[in-house]
């Protein structure tokens, strides 16, 4: 007891100094670290999706880049009253998708998860700067730790996966208003739930469905089907019903089709080959892409977002909630507004 008394100030002042320095360390990393806040930005889609009120979301769409271009929440809602959100990131591989389903769950509780079966056949995750774009989204969790210390990008160390500040340290030259903002909570979360809208026409040459894969596999194995494994078991705990799907793109082969409609079997669940929907979808690859490689554009989102509201409104009881949910009715005549003004060329 006396040795505490000791020594009770020099305790107090470890303490306090311990708390100063963590403080200043997530300042300094919140302000720092790369934001993504523009329409198909990590930063802004989580940023809107914590500011959602709890157990309003009644579908989520998970996948990669082909999610946020070619699904349009908003349009679903605007069209049907359904409550979805479409939380994807560039080349997200399905180890991410579990980790970002199981954080996504924490405060919503959808009645229904799609996954975007385009990430099927990835054997390495992608670039170092497209996993920081959803892994600093993601709190500290088993799960973010089991990746950091087994990541097999070269350019992705532990500490940079952790601790975003120790990649970006050297941005304070590059700092703009917006990161000053985003560090004082001052910037407002954006309307899109989740969705890219652009209206940049590519027509492509490549037809939408491929005969034929290079390695001439289709069943889904090792990392891949490890997690897909989790993500169905996760949702049955949760009493969801999990939905894999494909949105169209050229890139696709009918090889990893076949493997996605086994694994769906395995599961006991739907799988929805949108490939053989493209005439009842009325997708066009002359006005509905954005870029010659797969990208949809607003036209085709449109089209791919009517026909999945359908499926819903369809397979699951889901209620309109328009004149009903004042946010997201607020949150439609902005989305309205800054979708034209995309649309007129006035935003680029």
């Amino acid at each position: 007891m006396r040795l505490l008394q000791k020594y009770r100030k020099w305790i107090i002042k470890g303490v306090c100094f311990v708390l100063g320095f963590c403080l200043l360390f997530w300042v300094a990393q919140r302000l720092l670290s790369a934001k993504w806040l523009d329409r198909a930005g990590q930063t802004g889609a989580w940023m809107e999706f914590r500011e959602l009120e709890p157990d309003t979301v009644d579908a989520l769409f998970l996948g990669t880049s082909h999610t946020y271009s070619g699904i349009d929440p908003m349009y679903i809602y605007e069209n049907s009253g359904i409550t979805s959100f479409a939380l994807s990131g560039p080349g997200m591989r399905f180890d991410l998708t579990y980790m970002v389903l199981k954080d996504a769950l924490k405060t919503q509780k959808p009645k229904v998860v799609f996954l975007d079966m385009s990430s099927v056949h990835f054997d390495r995750q992608q670039t170092e700067g497209r996993i920081h774009k959803v892994l600093d989204q993601l709190p500290l969790s088993k799960e973010k730790l089991k990746f950091a210390f087994h990541t097999d990008n070269d350019e992705l160390s532990t500490l940079d996966a952790l601790f975003p500040l120790f990649r970006y340290h050297s941005r304070w030259e590059m700092l703009e208003q917006q990161d000053f903002q985003y560090a004082a909570g001052s910037i407002e979360a954006p309307v899109w739930r989740g969705h890219y809208v652009n209206y940049r026409v590519a027509a492509t040459e490549y037809y939408f469905y491929e005969e034929g894969r290079k390695d001439g596999e289709c069943h889904i194995e090792g990392r891949a089907l490890e997690c897909l494994r989790k993500i169905d078991q996760l949702c049955k705990d949760e009493g969801i019903q999990l939905v894999l799907y494909k949105i169209p793109a050229p890139t696709w082969y009918k090889l990893q089709s076949d493997g996605s409609a086994e694994l769906a079997e395995e599961f006991g669940v739907p799988f929805l080959e949108l490939f053989y929907c493209v005439d009842e979808i009325g997708l066009d690859p002359a006005t509905d892409f954005r870029d010659r490689k797969n990208h949809l554009n607003q036209y085709g989102a449109e089209k791919v977002s009517g026909y999945m509201m359908k499926y819903m409104q369809n397979n699951f009881e889901m209620e309109d909630q328009r004149g009903k949910n004042a946010d997201w009715d607020q949150d439609l005549i902005l989305y309205q507004e800054r979708k034209a003004e995309i649309a007129s060329g006035a935003v680029a």
